[in-house]
């Protein structure tokens, strides 16, 4: 999935929390879901070391040490995980339980460079993120 694509997971997963939570915090999660990336940026194995339960575990601890704020921390910590799940989707098998296990897994529901779901996916995010935070289309 694109860096559009995994905006518009993530603000679809996330908009429902903004019943309960201040638009900070959802938003927070929203970008820090392409904070996995990082890893073509660093030019390291993609999908490995920044794509996995361990690194959002690290990055949670990390936050909270950091900042002292434990929601904020969470939030970063979900935005990551929106990252993981909506990569299983697509066809590229990549291990999220690394380094604990090197078992791939992917739904293999779509490509990642398919352009109909990326942007079907931030329209479908902006437009549940408008709905639940009461702005009217």
């Amino acid at each position: 999935m694109n860096r559009i694509g995994h905006l518009g997971f993530s603000l679809f997963l996330f908009s429902p929390f903004l019943v309960l939570f201040p638009a900070k915090d959802v938003v927070s999660a929203v970008i820090f879901s392409l904070l996995p990336d990082i890893d073509l940026i660093l030019k390291i194995k993609h999908r490995i070391y920044t794509h996995n339960f361990v690194f959002a575990f690290a990055l949670f601890f990390t936050f909270f040490i950091l900042l002292g704020d434990i929601k904020m921390s969470f939030f970063i910590f979900l935005g990551i995980i929106s990252h993981i799940l909506a990569d299983l989707l697509t066809k590229t098998p990549f291990a999220p339980f690394y380094p604990i296990s090197g078992k791939k897994f992917a739904l293999k529901l779509f490509r990642s460079d398919n352009k109909i779901v990326n942007y079907s996916l931030i329209l479908l995010g902006t437009i549940s993120f408008a709905y639940f935070y009461g702005i009217k289309i």
